[in-house]
């Protein structure tokens, strides 16, 4: 038992100190702008433990101020034992460096702004190499939908009737139709822990509220074989997949353009606040001159509320709980927190500022490279998908079509019959449609994103099984 809890321990404080690291900075961050402005070591913790955007660092500052506050503890001491104390090396590094630069008579300023540089360097670093992960992510996943379509054909292959039912009362086509999604499932879940980035999901209710009916009558339509045709089959699953996902592809657009349209926004605000500061005018009129100019797409709307509401003599407290209302973005948001807190602390001066602004603007360029980075593994995916698909559906018909002709079954003269692919047309439908999803999550941050790609992918197969299903492509033709 005691093994057992000394191992759950140490998950635990693995994974604060991942937490920590992740968050450590946009921490670093505030330390250096608020230590620039003249802040103090203790007003600087208490000015950290008003953030919300870190809850884990916020954590930590919570118990050094208790050490320093209940039990009289030297806030530089408390620093220097947050080395021993913390889950997060890099974190007691960072303040071990910070109390021996103050007793030793060092410049803070520049130490702080080399670590910023350096942890800075080491995220845009360690997201390169997320990335790398995820990538492989993407081609064990593609890989196994591959793997998954080769054992269609073999099954079709090797047995005679590649549709007859097993002895057990289950055929072939219906384990992979029950498998299929399974897996599909396992690398969702596997992407949704390892993504690089993360968009605001579309509320889960308003999905199922649009898809939910259309995919439940298909089922139901397809279940119970009333269609006569089961040709048309395809058709009708395909079709409840396009339709459950026309309004979460559109819901997404607007949100993810908002998304970009407020992480282009916010360096330039903050260039324009600064460069205001450089003039004379006050911090709050700086933010206004900046949030009410008219260059900044979506945003617009968010930035010139800022404005008027500090006109208005909102504190920003409020204006910042407002801005979380309508944006979701972390970079932005944290660009915006720590701004209100510096002009909130009494540092709002040019040079720190100048700062800010170049720290929000590393940021959006860490996002772009990543979504650079990301991008080719959107064409690996559409091109894997589009063609196994189409290529393992006419496999299949060409051994469906050998197998009728071995046991003497031909069409009536004249009449021209669809090929029967069973449930095969439907599975290949259904991996095509997980498989735009995960690369949603992949590419965009965020499954809702993956409605569109899931839609592309349904039509592409969808024309695949008409080619395969009429005989437009016949490989028996050919020889």
């Amino acid at each position: 038992m005691l093994s057992i809890s000394k191992i759950n321990e140490k998950g635990f404080e693995r994974k604060q100190g991942k937490k920590i690291n992740t968050e450590l900075p946009y921490f670093i961050t505030m330390v250096t702008l608020l230590s620039s402005a003249g802040i103090g070591p203790y007003f600087m913790l208490q000015r950290v433990k008003s953030m919300e955007l870190l809850p884990t660092i916020k954590n930590e500052t919570q118990k050094m101020l208790k050490r320093i506050d209940l039990l009289g503890v030297d806030p530089l001491e408390v620093m220097r034992q947050v080395r021993t104390r913390s889950s997060s090396k890099a974190l007691g590094e960072f303040f071990d460096g910070y109390v021996s630069t103050v007793e030793s008579g060092g410049n803070i300023i520049n130490y702080l702004k080399s670590k910023m540089k350096t942890v800075y360097d080491r995220h845009a670093e360690s997201q390169k190499q997320s990335v790398v992960k995820l990538g492989a992510l993407v081609e064990a996943y593609m890989t196994i939908q591959v793997v998954m379509l080769a054992v269609y054909i073999i099954s079709a292959a090797v047995i005679s009737d590649p549709f007859a039912t097993s002895e057990n009362g289950i055929s072939s086509e219906v384990i992979f139709l029950i498998l299929t999604p399974a897996i599909s499932a396992l690398f969702l879940f596997a992407a949704n822990n390892n993504a690089v980035s993360k968009s605001p999901e579309i509320n889960i209710k308003k999905i199922i509220m649009f898809a939910a009916p259309a995919l439940i009558i298909s089922g139901i339509v397809i279940g119970l074989d009333v269609i006569p045709d089961p040709a048309m089959e395809p058709y009708l699953l395909g079709g409840a997949l396009i339709a459950s996902s026309i309004v979460p592809t559109i819901y997404f657009k607007k949100s993810y353009a908002m998304t970009i349209a407020s992480e282009d926004a916010t360096p330039k605000i903050l260039r324009t606040i600064s460069e205001a500061r450089k003039t004379g005018m006050s911090p709050e009129g700086s933010v206004i001159h900046a949030c009410k100019r008219k260059e900044y797409g979506m945003f617009n709307s968010v930035a010139n509320g800022i404005a008027n509401k500090i006109e208005w003599g909102v504190d920003f407290k409020t204006i910042f709980k407002d801005i979380q209302k309508e944006i979701e973005t972390f970079n932005v948001l944290i660009s915006f927190n720590i701004l209100f807190e510096l002009i909130s602390a009494g540092g709002g001066n040019p040079q720190t500022l100048d700062s800010l602004t170049e720290t929000s603007e590393r940021m959006q360029e860490i996002q772009k490279e990543k979504r650079e980075l990301l991008l080719p593994y959107l064409f690996v995916g559409f091109i894997l998908m589009g063609t196994t698909g189409f290529t393992t559906l006419l496999v299949i018909d060409s051994f469906g079509d050998i197998a009728q002709e071995s046991q003497n079954i031909s069409n009536i003269e004249g009449q021209i019959a669809p090929s029967s692919l069973g449930l095969f047309p439907l599975i290949v439908l259904i991996q095509s449609w997980t498989a735009g999803l995960f690369l949603g999550r992949v590419i965009k941050g965020a499954f809702s994103g993956g409605f569109f790609y899931s839609i592309i992918l349904v039509v592409i197969t969808m024309i695949g099984i008409t080619l395969v299903q009429f005989s437009i492509i016949d490989v028996n033709s050919l020889f």
